[in-house]
């Protein structure tokens, strides 16, 4: 990330926006063109070529790196990735993500198993070294000594929840997923009272409705643990003990794997700790 302007700290296209148009007043004739190039064509700036641009825009080259400079940035190539990622993460469909990557890419079956399996392999090596036991142990604490557990989870992160919700079901514990069927989040949500502990897991692009929803739960006294991918995503700054899960990704494809592998250690360990006190 750009080191000279916090302002340039940005994650989505719409951040990238209001950053330019911040900068445009100041810009110079060339660079203001570079602007409105950049604002009419993010699909051209994250998928061709620093070459392809300057050719369309009939400028050299060193005209992109200055623009990205006055916004802060090392390079243009880190300015065109966010614009990039952001453009992927927007799009849920699988078929239009191949096509927004490249047809360079080899998408077969064999080579395909290969690169994910790699990848996955690499993160939950990750998830290992990064989670501290006392982490672990806290959170089986939180989720022991809570009346019941919500679990909350929109887009891709819903899979996580939902396993969550299938796993502790099988364990004594009352527990409830928040769906917001029909919209209703803060209906379901009232039922979240100070003694419960709500499970929030949300990934960047962070759902708007996971991360408002736990912050007026632990404003109300209830427990937040999460799960998510940033130690300052909104999600961590508002929960008594955050997991920061760093997924396999792929080009523009992410993984639940390493998520996956931890909800279902929670459920374990809760489950034995549990049934260790019955024993005792």
């Amino acid at each position: 990330m750009p080191k000279s302007d916090p302002a340039t700290n940005k994650k989505n296209w719409s951040d990238i926006q209001d950053l330019i148009k911040s900068h445009y007043p100041s810009m110079s004739k060339r660079l203001q063109q570079v602007a409105v190039f950049v604002l009419e064509n993010p699909r051209t700036v994250a998928f061709e070529t620093i070459a392809t641009i300057s050719e369309q825009m009939s400028i050299p080259p060193s005209t992109l790196i200055r623009f990205a400079s006055a916004l802060g940035f090392d390079g243009f190539n880190e300015f065109k990735n966010l614009v990039k990622d952001d453009l992927l993460d927007q799009t849920s469909n699988y078929s239009n993500r191949v096509k927004l990557v490249g047809e360079d890419q080899n998408w077969q079956g064999a080579e395909l198993l290969s690169r994910f399996a790699e990848a996955n392999s690499n993160a939950l090596n990750m998830l290992v070294e990064t989670t501290s036991q006392d982490d672990l142990s806290a959170a089986v604490e939180m989720m022991h000594d809570s009346n019941s557990i919500f679990l909350l989870g929109n887009g891709r992160a819903h899979a996580v929840a939902t396993y969550l919700h299938y796993a502790l079901n099988h364990i004594d514990k009352k527990v409830f997923l928040i769906q917001g069927t029909g919209g209703k989040f803060y209906e379901e949500m009232s039922n979240v009272h100070r003694g419960d502990l709500l499970i929030a897991i949300s990934y960047s692009p962070y759902s708007s409705n996971t991360c408002e929803l736990a912050a007026r739960a632990a404003n109300q006294g209830v427990k937040v643990l999460s799960i998510t991918d940033s130690p300052v995503s909104p999600l961590a700054n508002t929960s008594a003990l955050s997991f920061v899960v760093q997924e396999a990704k792929v080009d523009a494809f992410r993984s639940l794997s390493s998520s996956m592998l931890l909800a279902q250690v929670l459920a374990i360990a809760l489950a034995a700790r549990d049934s260790g006190e019955s024993k005792n």
